[in-house]
């Protein structure tokens, strides 16, 4: 969520009032998610030379640099592999002063468990990596909307690129994921946990095998916005996905969490084309997710606005809508309600710590939805640290506060400082 949407915090604040219950709370000790995930993925059968075999992963090919598209074009059959691996690559001209920045396209799992590729953006610095390797910053973005000319990669890169700028001087490869379905096919599954987290750290395996990247297993996760609920998740999914990793901690600024709360206030028309992204996304991972149930009959017919345009086009495409988008009854309808807790994020304890940053300001992610997510994540006993900005401007300007305070609380725990936690 990137937009700003003062009515959309009106009525959240409103909603976050009445609807943490008891019943709500008591989710800290629950896993509403779905099944554990498994260290290993399916594989396809080879489809060409240079496919992935017994004999190793498939050879990455690099794409020339002015041919754009052609990094997007998807091999059919899909080469064998596993998640993770590079298929393509193609540097990006001009580059980052000190570095190479490339496109990429990489093999990943659906939620369903079929192989997928996904492509994102990874900047190598130029600089010798030290003798242990680079450490690898992965960045989960923030929403751009969910349609394929929407990818960051193919629209010049993501926003946080600049913002994590200083990550590349530290001598860290930095690796963007498009995240499932932005610019390859499918729909991207908007706000669906165990989806972005793969995305997330596959690209750290992908960023790897770049030439010259010379990759160490130590990872710094980090995100704001959806970015920050893909954060939170890329670190839960993390130990089950790639345990060779060493996740050393992740940092979710103004997150979206609690995604029962902003569903129902889905019928809002500050919020409405969030609540548009989400149903149309978990329609796409989840076969019970029947769009029907949710919306009404002129919002089922605009759903497919979110496949025409990126998210300012989406919210312009329902605010024309003549009535009511939203069944009176559909955010408590199921499986609607049982879809969005369990996507929401710090429902697991992670073995690492997180850091929390969010403006007091912010007027798309109302502050308050954080504050449950930190007493949650508390109540399982996470080393947590949550900051509150005050007069931290709106959502976007806090972004660009809270990301250099998140790479100087990277710095203190790889020199082997301890971070604070902020649980009572």
């Amino acid at each position: 969520m990137r937009r700003p949407a003062r009515l959309a915090l009106a009525v959240l604040l409103v909603l976050v009032g009445v609807a943490c219950t008891d019943d709500q709370a008591d989710r800290s000790s629950e896993r509403l998610g779905p099944p554990d995930q498994d260290a290993t993925s399916d594989t396809v059968e080879p489809e060409e030379p240079g496919g992935g075999t017994e004999a190793g992963p498939p050879r990455p090919v690099e794409v020339p640099a002015d041919d754009v598209d052609a990094l997007y074009e998807v091999p059919d059959p899909l080469p064998a592999g596993a998640h993770g691996d590079l298929l393509r690559y193609q540097e990006v001209e001009p580059g980052p002063e000190g570095a190479r920045s490339y496109r990429v396209m990489y093999l990943s799992e659906s939620l369903a468990g079929d192989p997928i590729v996904v492509t994102g953006t990874v900047v190598v610095p130029d600089a010798p990596a030290p003798p242990e390797g680079r450490t690898v910053l992965t960045i989960a973005h923030g929403t751009t909307g969910i349609a394929d000319e929407c990818a960051p990669s193919r629209a010049g890169g993501a926003a946080e690129l600049a913002i994590a700028g200083p990550a590349v001087d530290r001598g860290w490869i930095v690796a963007v994921t498009d995240y499932e379905g932005l610019g390859t096919p499918g729909r991207h599954p908007y706000l669906v946990g165990v989806s972005e987290g793969r995305s997330v750290v596959d690209a750290v395996l992908a960023a790897g095998q770049l030439p010259d990247a010379e990759r160490s297993d130590t990872v710094a996760i980090a995100g704001y916005s959806q970015g920050g609920h893909g954060a939170l998740w890329a670190a839960e999914v993390a130990a089950g996905w790639a345990p060779e990793l060493d996740v050393v901690g992740t940092f979710a600024g103004a997150p979206a969490t609690e995604l029962d709360i902003i569903l129902s206030a889905a019928g809002a028309p500050g919020v409405a084309g969030f609540g548009a992204m989400i149903v149309a996304g978990y329609e796409a991972a989840y076969p019970e997710a029947d769009p029907a149930l949710f919306l009404t009959d002129e919002g089922t017919s605009l759903l497919d606005a979110v496949d025409e345009g990126c998210v300012g086009d989406v919210f312009a495409a329902l605010a024309a809508a003549s009535g009511p988008l939203v069944r009176p009854d559909g955010p408590r309808t199921p499986p609607w309600p049982e879809l969005a807790r369990e996507n929401s994020p710090g429902q697991v304890l992670l073995d690492d710590p997180v850091l929390i940053i969010h403006s007091d300001e912010d007027d798309v992610v109302p502050v308050a939805l954080s504050g449950i997510l930190f007493d949650r994540m508390c109540g399982l006993g996470q080393a947590v640290e949550r900051r509150v900005l005050e007069g931290g401007g709106d959502h976007g300007e806090a972004a660009r506060v809270a990301y250099p305070q998140a790479l100087e609380w990277f710095d203190q725990i790889l020199a082997g400082e301890p971070v604070p936690t902020t649980c009572p």
